[in-house]
């Protein structure tokens, strides 16, 4: 069976290194062979390193193509990952300007790199410049030649399994670690990538010995990658290298470098680092990290914002320099190293870390309060899940309940919709988490651009404008009815608000509560206990704002989708970066949206609160607080700020 279909690819990062794996991985699992065009360009999907020299970009349009029993399975599946339905966002990025010089950071001395990861370190040089011998090129006789292929798959074995082992280290129940994994993951496959094996066997069949054909072939691809005009995919070039070293240093029997030799808290000076180099690190002993290689789209820039360790990377300095240093004073956000640094700079540094450590410590003070103003009133403060691996975080940071549970996320990590017993285990599981705090539950905001593999959703030209959340939901009771089952079975377990997203009509909202209704006594006649909780709306479309007071008579809140509404209002994409100056919450149109559903809500006695981006921002709290929202929703590591912003509003 042959199978094709077109899509739009919705990932923010294209088809690079973490999302080319997570494709490569899902294309792997089909029996069928599948491959991706863009234009002329033909990739193979098992492929990670073909996915990536295809230089897909977000917003750049792909033909998915299969064959075999399993065609139609596998593009559909493939069609609904690149569409953006199963990838969390990677850490965010510093912007590509130039370093500036921070203040109280003496002007004289010091050398330049790139902001790699904010924050100031001073303390002992670690450094560590490992040398690595280049093998011999010699002459495989032909009967040796199967015996030097078995030599490099086991040495691919080996280090598939290192990574796996630095894998199985990382506690999965650590939010500040996921991208870290998704590295080491991303890795892995690199590694273990059909291209490269095959471009080396086929070297190694025409002669050449395994070491020195995987450093070849890796020279050859990173320079590929390296040759591309994207930052990012020019940064996974030092990704290729590292796995080619790696599984050249296997072969040749070199033994690993010794990182865990840093006895003491100290900064690590290196030329560079690899993934598997970065998790082998005693992280708890890293007060930062300088690099003569690397970029700001590393990964391990991105391992080292994730974890919050100062870093500079791309130093221009020699390695005798680098050797002799002794102690090391970095500004990870102005892309500043001082090497042996003198009494002025350390003393300037020691300040600059004292006062940056009492400002994280008054932060921390407001994870535990209850956030009222100062004239008494409460203004809840929530966090935005995607899933019960992120209450951790959010928890630890404060959050009195869940603003947003964004559920279409359960429905597109795997390859099939998640039956009523699943989703309500998963609903119960964070509902007791959160006890006695509520939990708003967003019924799946699925379609038009989030589609599903296996449901026929069709692509739209204009996906934000299409079929998709309630509008789906309510032709599609196939989906939408077991969710609401899960939901009032584990209703019992905790306070939950149900929420409906992308209303813009009151039909909407009555045929909703109606199918609700049908569906609890439907439990209660199998036998089964139904929650009755709070329903509420998603105010994200003008109209709903225009109608707020039509709407507030029946339903039971408001939440204000403040992403969603603002590129509405603005009739701005918010996918499109040349309209980011529209896309602004503070745009008085928006605002005047979010002051009609206030007061529509106040006189209906419903409160209001506000769950996009807006919600977290310290700036803005005090205008939404005044125009009557009373809760506020938001990323688990804002939650401390805005509470402190909270109470300092008269």
């Amino acid at each position: 069976m042959f199978c094709e279909t077109n899509v739009v690819v919705r990932l923010e990062e294209g088809l690079h290194a973490r999302p080319a794996a997570q494709v490569a991985k899902l294309a792997k699992s089909y029996a069928a062979s599948v491959e991706i065009a863009k234009g002329a360009r033909v990739a193979n999907a098992k492929s990670t390193v073909q996915l990536m020299l295809l230089t897909v970009k977000e917003g750049e349009a792909i033909v998915i193509r299969a064959n075999g029993d399993d065609a139609e399975t596998a593009v559909d599946g493939l069609a609904a990952l690149v569409a953006g339905a199963a990838l969390a966002p990677a850490p965010a990025m510093p912007a590509a300007t130039p370093p500036s010089r921070a203040a109280g950071v003496p002007a004289d001395g010091g050398l330049r790199g790139v902001a790699a990861s904010a924050g100031v370190a001073l303390g002992p040089a670690f450094v560590y410049l490992p040398t690595h011998p280049e093998p011999p090129l010699f002459t495989v006789a032909p009967e040796a030649v199967e015996a030097e292929i078995a030599a490099y798959r086991d040495a691919v074995g080996q280090v598939a399994a290192l990574l796996q082992a630095a894998i199985d280290r990382l506690d999965p129940a650590a939010p500040t670690l996921r991208s870290e994994r998704e590295v080491l993951i991303a890795m892995q496959d690199l590694a273990r990538d059909i291209e490269l094996a095959k471009t080396v066997e086929q070297a190694i069949r025409g002669g050449q010995n395994a070491a020195h054909a995987v450093l070849a072939v890796g020279e050859h691809l990173a320079g590929e990658l390296a040759a591309t005009d994207d930052a990012y995919l020019r940064a996974r070039a030092e990704d290729m290298r590292g796995v080619a070293r790696r599984l050249a240093d296997t072969l040749l029997g070199v033994a690993e470098a010794h990182l865990h030799e840093i006895a003491e808290p100290s900064v690590l000076i290196a030329a560079d680092l690899s993934a598997l180099d970065f998790a082998r690190l005693p992280s708890d002993r890293l007060l930062g990290l300088v690099t003569t290689g690397g970029s700001a789209s590393s990964h391990v820039a991105i391992i080292a914002r994730s974890l919050g360790i100062p870093a500079v990377v791309g130093v221009a300095a020699e390695a005798e320099t680098l050797r002799g240093a002794r102690r090391a004073a970095i500004d990870g956000g102005a892309g500043v190293v001082h090497l042996d640094p003198d009494e002025a700079t350390e003393r300037a540094f020691r300040d600059r870390i004292a006062a940056a450590e009492a400002a994280r410590r008054r932060l921390a003070a407001y994870a535990g309060i209850e956030p009222r103003t100062r004239s008494g009133k409460l203004i809840e403060v929530a966090a935005n899940i995607g899933g019960p691996q992120d209450l951790p975080a959010a928890l630890a940071n404060g959050a009195r309940g869940v603003g947003l549970f964004r559920t279409e996320f359960l429905f597109m990590r795997g390859r099939a919709v998640p039956d009523e017993l699943t989703q309500a285990a998963i609903y119960a599981e964070v509902l007791r988490a959160c006890a006695p705090h509520p939990v708003v539950i967003r019924t799946a905001d699925i379609g038009g651009d989030k589609p599903l593999p296996g449901l026929g959703i069709e692509r739209e030209d204009n996906p934000f404008l299409g079929w998709r959340g309630i509008r789906l939901c309510l032709d599609r009771h196939d989906i939408f009815k077991p969710q609401l089952r899960a939901l009032l079975r584990a209703a019992v377990a905790g306070p939950l608000r149900i929420m409906f997203p992308m209303v813009a009509d009151a039909g909407e909202v009555h045929a909703a509560r109606a199918l609700l209704r049908a569906v609890a006594a439907e439990l209660r006649a199998e036998g089964m206990e139904a929650g009755t909780p709070q329903v509420g709306i998603m105010v994200e479309t003008p109209a709903a704002a225009l109608c707020a007071a039509e709407l507030a008579p029946h339903v039971d809140f408001f939440s204000i989708g403040t992403n969603d509404l603002t590129q509405y209002v603005m009739a701005a994409d918010r996918t499109n970066p040349r309209l980011a100056h529209l896309l602004r919450a503070d745009h008085p149109a928006v605002l005047r949206a979010i002051a009609m559903t206030c007061e529509a809500a106040a006189a209906a006695g419903i409160p209001v609160a506000v769950c996009g981006e807006a919600a977290g921002d310290p700036a803005l709290i005090p205008t939404l607080v005044r125009l009557g929202v009373s809760e506020l929703s938001m990323s688990a590591p804002r939650i401390p700020e805005a509470k402190q912003r909270v109470t300092e509003l008269d």
